[in-house]
């Protein structure tokens, strides 16, 4: 009698908490901190833009062999994120330090192993991208900061599932106004795309000394057995997810990058745009994932539901704003990087299409985020794979034809509005077997 109380207690305490503040004090601060996150690439590549169009094209180029690079440690990251906030909806403090641990011994033997392969097949990215061989030059310096910029991501990812999304969206506050500060320093001084490359790494390795010393007694560094298997089997999932992704976004940079170099400079603005709303988006989605997962390991259905149709109202309210936002940030950008009328009217022609995306993102952004608060990881690898494939036909395809770049970008829509669908079927299709299994279960009784 007395524990029934208690829970009873406890469950008024949950549903008072949980309101649409309280989701948009989670998200918010981890959405805002994926932006900054982003600007750090941004300010590398507005700064390289005002060296020359032959060192953005380089930068650009490299820019996609980076993001494939660190899509297995983002991969880490979100598995983390969801297996941490299970634990946490469960208050096991325990089992919250050991995954956090092994994830972060699996984040530095593959940052190892992806440095290795990349220093190995270097040679060939210059003649692939078609752009200047300085492009190298810049990857290997990037190379050297890779572990600690790796670091940085999984541990920024469990304080944040931890409620600490304020501390980290301060530091990466203070990490892009420094690396600003620094890119202009650095270029003004004549040291090039170089300077630039090196102020970043030094900033990824002052962050992830920071984050080591901040998140030590949350984190035990004992290698489980049981633990790294629960790990792999959500990793191998979302490693496919983001792995399709990455290749379809490079081949959507090597059809632009044989178009012209006009084409392929506007298109290195853009895709830094695009990166730039779908980190926020990622962000402000991963905010709603773990109130997902902790409502999964408090293993209340009334509670669960209840984030949903928070979530929902969240994700209505900032569909409208975020296309504004983009459109903002859109038009300072090309006034600073897109100086010749050439070059501006290829950025009207495609801008459009890149909004309506994200109109189309954002609204998918609900679906995206319960599937995985539930774990559903095998899902989304699925999804990927079929919305990449049909992104890369309908790219190959309207990129010969005169729509060029424009026909490049619609594939891009029509990939956003594929995942969107088949990502609001598979929930309604997880909702409807709870609630038969919940009926079976009440006829039962």
């Amino acid at each position: 009698m007395i524990k029934k109380q208690e829970n009873r207690k406890k469950w008024k305490k949950w549903k008072k908490k949980m309101n649409q503040k309280k989701q948009l004090k989670i998200s918010l601060p981890i959405a805002f901190e994926y932006l900054v996150n982003i600007f750090m690439t941004l300010v590398d590549t507005i700064a390289v833009s005002l060296i020359g169009t032959k060192e953005l094209g380089a930068i650009g180029a490299m820019s996609v062999i980076i993001n494939m690079m660190q899509m297995s440690i983002q991969t880490i990251n979100v598995t983390n994120t969801a297996l941490v906030a299970k634990e946490v909806g469960e208050k096991n403090e325990d089992k919250v330090k050991l995954i956090s641990g092994n994830s972060l011994i699996l984040t530095i033997i593959i940052s190892i192993i992806t440095i290795l392969i990349i220093a190995l097949i270097k040679p060939i990215f210059p003649t692939l991208f078609n752009v200047d061989a300085i492009c190298n030059t810049y990857l290997v310096i990037r190379l050297m900061g890779f572990i600690q910029s790796s670091i940085v991501t999984v541990l920024s990812g469990q304080q944040r599932t931890l409620g600490k999304q304020g501390n980290i969206l301060v530091l990466r506050i203070l990490a892009v106004i420094c690396n600003l500060i620094l890119d202009i320093l650095v270029v003004k001084l004549g040291y090039g795309i170089e300077g630039v490359a090196f102020v970043t790494i030094a900033i990824d390795t002052i962050l992830a000394i920071y984050l080591l010393i901040k998140a030590n007694s949350t984190i035990q560094y004992k290698f489980n057995i049981p633990i790294i298997k629960n790990i792999f089997n959500l990793f191998k999932w979302n490693f496919v997810e983001r792995i399709v992704t990455r290749v379809d976004n490079f081949v959507f940079n090597i059809l632009v990058s044989r178009m012209g170099e006009l084409e392929y400079a506007v298109h290195v603005i853009l895709i830094q745009i695009k990166d730039i709303e779908e980190a926020f988006i990622q962000g402000f989605g991963d905010g709603i994932t773990i109130s997902i997962g902790v409502a999964s390991g408090k293993k209340q259905k009334d509670y669960m539901q209840q984030v949903k149709q928070i979530a929902k109202k969240v994700i209505t309210k900032v569909s409208i704003i975020i296309p504004i936002v983009v459109l903002g940030i859109a038009l300072v950008v090309m006034y600073i990087s897109l100086r010749t009328p050439e070059l501006q009217m290829i950025y009207y022609t495609v801008l459009p299409i890149l909004l309506i995306a994200t109109y189309v993102n954002i609204t998918a952004t609900y679906y995206f985020s319960i599937i995985r608060g539930i774990r559903d990881f095998k899902f989304l690898a699925q999804r990927n794979f079929v919305s990449s494939l049909i992104k890369i036909i309908i790219a190959i395809i309207l990129a010969y034809t005169p729509l060029g770049i424009i026909g490049v970008w619609l594939s891009y829509l029509v990939y956003s509005l594929v995942q969107k669908y088949m990502s609001k079927i598979q929930l309604q299709k997880k909702e409807k077997y709870q609630e038969g299994e919940t009926n079976e279960g009440n006829c039962k009784i």
